[in-house]
């Protein structure tokens, strides 16, 4: 684990390196049958968006206070549904 947190660490611009260290890696996989928009939100900001294809499994970093936004279609609209990323955290062992 600790190659690909230094793979990601590498990838990140230099103001934000700095809060890796306070970061968790996590882990999300889209069960559904639908796309789903997945977006991580600290403090009202959005830190990362992306679109999850069904059975499509996504590895993101986030701090400890950040939660998961997961947007899935559904008849009235989108449905959102919010769950702190710590849910998500990848257990080493």
């Amino acid at each position: 684990m600790s190659y690909i947190l230094s793979l990601l660490k590498s990838k990140l611009p230099n103001q934000l390196r700095g809060e890796v260290s306070s970061s968790i890696l996590c882990y999300y996989i889209n069960d559904t049958t639908d796309i789903q928009i997945i977006r991580v939100v600290s403090e009202a900001i959005y830190r990362f968006e992306r679109i999850v294809f069904p059975e499509e499994r996504v590895l993101f970093e986030a701090s400890l206070e950040s939660y998961l936004e997961i947007h899935s279609p559904s008849p009235n609209g989108a449905r959102i549904t919010r769950s702190e990323c710590r849910t998500f955290q990848v257990s080493e062992g």
